[in-house]
């Protein structure tokens, strides 16, 4: 029995044709060998492990976005660079026409400075030297001021979408019940009411007026499916009576995103939102704060009648 393997080349002439025979042990240990290296490299390429790790990545995207703003601003400093360049040439061209009418001898000025070329080198590049500095301290400057500016607009924005300020229903909502001492429903005795009711169609959405933190999501027995949204700084909003709940205490919402649905849950006499708006431990009537455009829209020109003399904003 032949125990060998043989392997034949075949080049263009036929007649060299080249045959390697290897043992079936020559074999059988090349196998042992490339088979365990194979099966290493498909495990090194599952695993990731020859992957560039997140870190790197992350570190090489930074560097690359920090590169293109050095680029842009090397590319500035050159254009003022260039700028000072054509302004110092506009300079040297104007002397020689004041020399020119003021009848000196051009010629003779530049034999006297060809004989020191060497000190008038150095002393022209003495100020090209310093206005470029210069030039670089400005774009520092303006830089950091642009940098700063920035950082304190991303605070104010954040601050701004925080405040409740808009309305919690759609425009098609009709506001029933307003801030104030009114006439209670069960017992017609006259009480604070401490919010504002909207009625519209069971299931329609509820909003959040402002962004914040959902500190309380609860099914009360007099408030029915209700919601509390931390804003930060000493303002809260409530919103009771909901059918639906879309929101779990400890979520961050965005104004105007959906938190849940018009429904009739806990003492009520009808499909409603009651929605009320504490700063600072205060009770305060919410149609104050919304923007014009929204009173308006919910029919309410001026402020509402109760607790008028609370004059605290955010």
């Amino acid at each position: 029995m032949d125990e060998k393997f043989r392997i034949s080349f075949y080049p263009k002439d036929a007649s060299q044709v080249k045959v390697v025979s290897l043992s079936r042990r020559v074999c059988i240990l090349a196998a042992c060998i490339m088979v365990p290296l194979a099966l290493l490299g498909v495990w090194f390429l599952l695993s990731g492990t020859l992957h560039e790790p997140s870190e790197t990545r992350a570190m090489r995207k930074k560097l690359g976005q920090e590169n293109g703003a050095l680029e842009d601003r090397v590319g500035k400093l050159d254009e003022d660079l260039r700028g000072l360049r054509d302004d110092l040439s506009r300079l040297e061209e104007q002397k020689v026409n004041a020399l020119m009418i003021s009848g000196v001898d051009y010629m003779e000025g530049e034999k006297r400075q060809k004989s020191s070329s060497l000190f008038s080198f150095f002393h022209s590049l003495a100020p090209m030297k310093t206005d470029v500095g210069a030039s670089l301290r400005r774009a520092r400057s303006i830089s950091s001021y642009l940098d700063s500016t920035l950082d304190l607009l991303q605070q104010r924005a954040a601050l701004v979408e925080g405040l409740p300020t808009t309305s919690p229903v759609s425009r098609e909502a009709i506001p029933t019940r307003e801030f104030g001492y009114s006439p209670d429903p069960f017992t017609g005795r006259k009480a604070l009411h401490a919010g504002v009711d909207f009625s519209q169609q069971a299931g329609a959405p509820i909003f959040a007026a402002g962004g914040g933190t959902v500190v309380e999501v609860q099914k009360d027995l007099l408030w029915g499916n209700c919601i509390r949204i931390d804003h930060g700084r000493g303002v809260e909003t409530f919103y009771a009576h909901l059918q639906e709940l879309e929101v779990k205490q400890g979520q961050k919402v965005i104004r105007g995103q959906t938190i849940g649905t018009m429904g009739m849950t806990g003492v009520a006499t009808g499909v409603h939102l009651h929605y009320e708006l504490t700063i600072r431990n205060a009770k305060v009537d919410p149609m104050k704060y919304f923007l014009p455009e929204l009173r308006m829209a919910t029919g309410t020109q001026g402020a509402p009648s109760g607790l008028d003399e609370h004059e605290d904003g955010f």
